[in-house]
């Protein structure tokens, strides 16, 4: 056990620092609790015990000074004084530290703890926008979802978890051949509400879990395997569609009345599944009959010969994907029966955390065109590339595109391909990468029509958009569909790609912008989802409420309910349970709003704060009053 006054080292069962005699039993200074010899977090109310040294102050200081300037000016205007957010807690804990500090040079240490924190840190905080809210010694203890939120923050927890790992592997190899030791770790993650305070200008803040969600990411982490993420049931259910796991069965976990499920994470999955939605109910589209026919009606001018393209603009949750979805199946079956060549489709997605990755958008579209998932291993992908290229660019000129596009992918390269690549210069391999797009892309459309749906485009990259803008001109070229899919985001960088398009396609370029649902719509997704047409009034109307012609919002709201009991199965029809009238927003809507809210500027925030406040009144109040109760608080 480590003193708290002096950090000396003592045995596990001593009462009192040999080194300088302070008592070293602890207590919890958020409950009281009193904690054992070593305890990390209090195990009742999962508050952090362990004292932070003069070396993890330095390196928290090191890591804020190294964030992103707008990164860091988000976080610190965050203002969360006593909020409470649902978060995801990632604990990343280093092997054995203990032993290996002891048969060490105590700088040694220090300088491989350093490292570790340099090379770790970034993943979390400037790739998946996470925040650290303590290192201790050997320890990190990260919130994805606080002090900003995103719609997806448990999956991007577990992801940086994976890359932790990755990265941990690569600089265990450099400390065993500088300092011959092991260096490993092992990582738990949680879901759960705290009460954040304001960041701090070193991007420092103050917590207090609600429940035991802290303590219960610590416990994930000592019952995981060296080099492995282990997490919660309450976290596995936001991203079963998007990872494998292995169940791992319940266990004992001190400080719970009730064993804990745990799901060992073990990679991405190769076909993911949708985040959104309802497992096992289904409904046929409502309410976009009418967009669906003009997409009908582009594709059909596609397989005619002619290129077009469309944009397709909503807010999050409106149906967008679901859309797409049903374009493609419908038009295909469309082309079957009218014994016209069919579409190829490709479709590319951008990542929500994607805007600092290099291409991200374009290396999804061709995975697609290659028909290889992402997690593909390279020999696959380079292999279908090669097969691509040579049926319809040719063997003859296939150098022309494969080098270009292999580097792109990151492909591994020989011979005279290598050569063709080494000696470019960034700006001449773009280009070139240009070159090799539109020679594909023209030969694709030339075999049959040929439609790339861009998703998401709100979160493209720089370069893709950039990329992406100078080959809108094969849409005159070729039988072509571009569709673009996006939230009405004017201030991201991917809007530019359909402000180009608006400027250069003209009558080519059709746009939808998609609107919530009808209250009749509505009221058929419900009866549709839940395959009866005597759910009660009341229920039916507290579901129309909350969603407000959201189709997302209809499947969450009514995914809460049969999850707490408040709908359930009987037979082959639903029935209503217990009371739903007070039944709280559920965890995944309420981050897709905390994300939205936390991209408004300050002072819109907080007016929305103030409303908030005053809205215990009623959904509806005069702006008068929101203007008082804002100037009396200047």
């Amino acid at each position: 056990m480590k003193c708290p006054n002096c950090q000396a080292e003592n045995p596990a069962q001593a009462k009192f620092c040999w080194n300088c005699g302070t008592k070293l039993a602890q207590t919890c200074t958020n409950c009281g609790s009193e904690l054992p010899p070593g305890a990390r977090f209090c195990s009742n109310c999962g508050q952090p015990v362990a004292i932070a040294t003069v070396a993890d102050d330095a390196r928290h200081k090191r890591l804020a000074a190294g964030t992103p300037a707008p990164l860091a000016q988000r976080m610190r205007a965050a203002h969360l004084a006593g909020e409470r957010k649902v978060v995801t807690v990632l604990f990343l804990d280093v092997i054995g530290s203990t032993s290996l500090a002891e048969n060490m040079d105590p700088e040694d240490w220090t300088l491989i703890m350093n490292r570790a924190f340099d090379l770790l840190s970034p993943i979390i905080i400037e790739k998946y926008e996470g925040a650290i809210a303590q290192l201790l010694g050997d320890a990190i203890l990260a919130f994805f979802g606080a002090p900003i939120a995103h719609e997806d923050d448990p999956v991007r927890a577990v992801r940086a978890a994976l890359d932790l790992l990755e990265t941990t592997r690569a600089y265990a190899e450099e400390v065993r051949a500088k300092h011959g030791i092991e260096f490993a770790v092992r990582v738990g993650l949680n879901t759960g509400l705290v009460v954040v305070g304001d960041v701090g200008s070193d991007l420092k803040f103050a917590y207090n879990a609600m429940g035991d969600a802290v303590n219960l990411a610590a416990r994930m982490q000592s019952a995981a395997r060296p080099m492995t993420v282990l997490i919660s049931e309450s976290t596995y259910r936001f991203v079963a569609p998007v990872f494998d796991c292995a169940d791992l069965g319940p266990i004992e976990v001190k400080g719970k009345a009730e064993p804990v499920r745990v799901y060992e994470v073990q990679k991405l999955k190769a076909q993911q599944g949708r985040l959104r939605g309802l497992a096992g109910i289904e409904s046929p589209m409502v309410g976009r009959a009418v967009e669906l026919n003009t997409l009908l009606q582009l594709s059909a001018a596609v397989r005619a010969g002619l290129g077009r393209a469309a944009v397709i603009v909503g807010e999050p949750g409106l149906g967008k994907s679901r859309l797409m979805s049903e374009w493609k199946a419908v038009s295909t079956a469309a082309a079957a029966a009218s014994g016209q060549p069919a579409e190829r489709w490709a479709e590319g997605r951008c990542l929500s955390y994607g805007q600092g990755m290099p291409y991200h958008l374009l290396l999804d579209l061709l995975h697609s065109l290659l028909g290889v998932p992402a997690t593909a291993a390279k020999p696959e992908t380079d292999a279908a590339l090669r097969s691509l290229v040579d049926d319809v660019i040719g063997p003859a000129r296939a150098l022309e595109v494969y080098p270009y596009l292999a580097s792109l992918l990151s492909l591994p390269l020989e011979g005279e391909a290598n050569e063709r690549v080494k000696v470019l210069d960034p700006q001449t391999l773009q280009n070139q990468y240009l070159a090799a797009l539109r020679q594909l892309l023209r030969a694709l459309a030339k075999r049959q029509p040929l439609v790339l749906v861009l998703e998401d485009i709100h979160w493209a990259d720089p370069s893709s958009t950039e990329l992406l803008i100078k080959l809108l001109p094969l849409i005159s070229e070729a039988a072509l569909m571009l569709c673009l899919v996006t939230r009405p985001d004017r201030d991201a960088h991917g809007w530019k790609l359909l402000a180009a398009a608006r400027e250069r396609l003209g009558a080519s370029l059709t746009e939808i912008n998609l609107n919530p649902l009808t209250e009749a719509d509505s009221r058929q997704l419900v009866s549709n989802l839940l395959e009866i047409e005597s759910l009660p009034e009341s229920i039916r109307s507290l579901i129309l409420k909350k969603a407000e012609g959201n189709p997302f919002f209809v499947e969450e709201v009514i995914r809460m309910l049969i999850d707490r009991g408040a709908i359930y199965k009987q037979g082959n029809s639903w029935a209503a349970g217990k009371e739903i009238s007070t039944i709280e927003i559920p965890d995944n809507l309420q981050g897709l709003l905390l994300a939205r809210i936390d991209r408004l500027p300050d002072d819109v925030k907080r007016t929305l704060r103030v409303a908030s406040v005053i809205a215990v009144i009623g959904r509806q109040f005069s702006v008068r009053v929101l203007e008082q109760v804002l100037e009396r608080l200047q």
